[in-house]
């Protein structure tokens, strides 16, 4: 998330002042509603955001099967306030469920809170939300699998040895964090003693804000030997950035990359591997699970199993935890086979 200024954060604390005067205590599960009788409202991180645009088609896709009416709003950057106002509107209008991928998972607590109120249920996918404000979470994988899948490409593309750094998305993105978490635990084993990490530096997922990250990182430590970004967007700012500076002979840079608008990195060469999954999965997915969550087929306690039309049946785990797969390692000689799993709709 970008750091607000007092302006922005003044709108915030109104928006938040505004959604806690106005929630009330609520009087218990609303009673269950058929999806096709529904309607959902979708908040993305971003709506300029190829890989988002990805997530709807696969909502799109279970829609056409299961009926509901759709509305993914939300702001065109990663912009908490957006999301808080758009999480409002959902309230006001009266919708079955409330999904999120959030930007600031506390920040957005309140407002999802003063829905579940007033009968909305929540869920969150892609990014979660405090513990308490949702019923469930779609995961695209475990956190320990995404750390570590990157950190991998990054082990083995360096040798095991050297500097690098960190270029991630908002600090306060836990989803991000907690993969950062699980690659500090793998510089901590034995097997990566020769590798150190420098710097952890906050891009905000925007373009200009990252490379100026990654230009600065560059330019501090000389003998940096590698970029770990997490997010597509950090990605290609990174790769510029070592290009620009003329040391993309000597910087590796990976992490997570979008098939659908970066599968040149990986064909050229600039980029040995990175790591995603299927966002459209991942958007029919969620769009399942929270068809069955105001069916009332599940309510979030583990064990709890549904039927997600193409993607079989899945159980809901720990924490209300629904867990889509494992991440994807993509290279220049499989991503052309998965570009289906990236096409977005009008």
């Amino acid at each position: 998330m970008r750091r607000p200024g007092v302006g922005a954060a003044v709108a915030v604390a109104a928006l938040l002042t505004l959604t806690a005067c106005a929630a009330a205590e609520p009087s218990g599960p609303p009673p269950p509603r058929p999806v096709a009788d529904c309607n959902l409202t979708m908040i993305p991180k971003s709506t300029d955001n190829p890989y988002f645009a990805a997530v709807r088609t696969g909502m799109v896709d279970a829609q056409r099967e299961l009926g509901g009416d759709l509305s993914f709003v939300g702001p065109a950057a990663g912009d908490v306030t957006g999301q808080i106002q758009r999480i409002q509107s959902g309230r006001q209008r009266g919708s079955c469920v409330i999904g999120i991928s959030a930007v600031d998972s506390s920040a957005v607590a309140p407002a999802l809170d003063a829905a579940r109120a007033d009968g909305s249920r929540v869920i969150s996918y892609d990014a979660d939300v405090s513990d308490g404000s949702r019923g469930l979470f779609v995961n695209m994988a475990t956190a320990d699998e995404l750390g570590r899948a990157q950190f991998d490409i990054l082990a083995r593309a360096m040798g095991g040895t050297g500097e690098f750094g960190i270029v991630s998305s908002q600090s306060t993105a836990e989803v991000t964090n907690g993969w950062i978490d699980v690659m500090k635990a793998q510089l901590a084993t034995p097997q990566y003693r020769g590798m150190r990490l420098v710097k952890t530096s906050y891009g905000d997922d925007d373009a200009k804000k990252s490379y100026d990250a990654a230009v600065a990182l560059l330019r501090a430590h000389p003998d940096l030997r590698g970029i770990m970004a997490p997010t597509p967007i950090a990605m290609e700012a990174a790769v510029k950035a070592a290009t620009d500076l003329g040391v993309a002979d000597r910087v590796v840079v990976t992490g997570l990359g979008n098939p659908g608008t970066q599968a040149q990195l990986l064909t050229s060469g600039r980029v040995p591997a990175y790591v995603l999954w299927s966002p459209r999965d991942l958007g029919y997915l969620t769009y399942y699970a929270a068809a069955a969550y105001t069916a009332g087929e599940i309510t979030g306690r583990p064990g709890e199993t549904f039927d997600a039309g193409r993607l079989g049946r899945r159980t809901v785990g720990p924490g209300g935890e629904i867990v889509m797969g494992h991440p994807i390692t993509f290279t220049r000689d499989n991503v052309g086979r998965h570009l289906h799993d990236f096409e977005t709709t009008g």
